[in-house]
């Protein structure tokens, strides 16, 4: 679907009447402003221009990961492979044995940079997520647990970030499929108010907030994407970015880890399919997908926690009220972003 078409359909859909609302995020707590009135566009020069095979350096992961590569699926296959994993050539974090320690007094603290950064190479040049096959994307998902299994093991491993960034304006530098697994020492500040949110919210109401999330949107009826019997895509009640939306297992489970495989085969379906409508109807949509899962230790703490998949499309752009207040606007009601993808 053209870029003019999309927006034909949204104004068609919109109301007449919808005026400027604020939402709270239910996990989060973030405040979001809603604008339908907005002047908007799904057109930020954002095309995915496709590199040539020739010049691409994951085409040969070995030499990108120099010389050395970290895993080889199926398991042990170099020639044959359909996945592999490299050190990331230019590391946000360093692997140490010595264990990483807060330091500093009062207001100056410092911790070391050390952690795991890898990157997950899928085997086809052109075949992004939403073109895996059904084995392929199987696949994939097994390599990320099975990463993450042996990641977490590290003692200096806290918090362990998975993501996938699709087209120039997400911070992809290479067009070849990717994805990325980075660890760190602590807790991010996002993940921790996450975190502290649903704590909460599990104190005061004595339920998940993520389960009950998902039970709203299938009571609204109109924010779901695509449900099955173990995973749903919807849209939240209060989404930062256009178009932004989450895959979850329906099932409560605070561990990505720790899922079973009928459920990471409904998740990939349930993100191919939504992922497969936001393409069709935004042409050369730029996209991140992260997961947002508990942290590494002190598991028995996190158990009201609810594992996910988070996406969100790169079309705002971050301006002065945004910097100044930390709080995000959305040209789109979800209810009207849901209408549009599946229509």
């Amino acid at each position: 679907m053209t870029t003019e078409s999309t927006l034909n359909l949204m104004k068609k859909t919109r109301k007449k009447n919808s005026g400027p609302e604020l939402r709270q995020d239910l996990v989060s707590g973030d405040w979001i402003l809603f604008a339908p009135k907005r002047t908007y566009s799904l057109s930020r020069g954002s095309a995915i221009r496709k590199q040539s095979r020739k010049t691409c350096p994951f085409e040969d992961p070995r030499r990108a990961g120099g010389g050395k590569i970290i895993a080889s699926y199926p398991e042990g296959e170099l020639i044959n492979w359909r996945v592999q994993v490299i050190p990331n050539k230019s590391p946000a974090v360093q692997i140490s044995r010595k264990i990483a320690r807060q330091r500093g007094k009062g207001h100056l603290r410092h911790i070391e940079g050390y952690g795991h950064h890898e990157v997950v190479i899928t085997r086809d040049h052109n075949n992004n997520f939403v073109r895996l096959s059904e084995e392929d994307a199987n696949l994939l998902f097994h390599v990320l647990k099975d990463r993450y299994q042996a990641i977490a093991h590290d003692k200096n491993t806290d918090f362990i970030s998975i993501f996938h960034n699709w087209g120039p304006k997400t911070g992809a530098s290479v067009y070849h499929p990717h994805y990325q697994i980075l660890s760190l020492p602590v807790v991010p500040p996002m993940n921790q108010r996450s975190l502290l949110n649903s704590r909460r919210y599990n104190r005061e109401y004595h339920q998940c907030a993520h389960c009950a999330e998902i039970k709203l949107a299938q009571k609204s009826k109109i924010r779901i994407i695509h449900e099955d019997e173990l995973a749903i895509a919807f849209i939240p009640y209060a989404p930062k970015e256009p178009f932004e939306f989450r895959v979850s297992p329906k099932a409560h489970s605070p561990f990505f880890e720790k899922s079973t495989e009928y459920e990471i085969h409904s998740m990939i379906k349930a993100l191919q399919f939504a992922l497969r409508h936001l393409e069709n109807k935004i042409a050369g949509v730029n996209y991140n997908f992260y997961f947002h899962t508990a942290p590494v230790k002190e598991r028995s703490r996190h158990a009201y926690y609810h594992w996910h998949i988070q996406v969100v499309p790169r079309l705002n752009i971050t301006a002065g009220f945004e910097l100044t207040t930390g709080m995000e606007i959305n040209p789109i009601f979800p209810e009207e972003a849901v209408s549009v993808l599946k229509h």
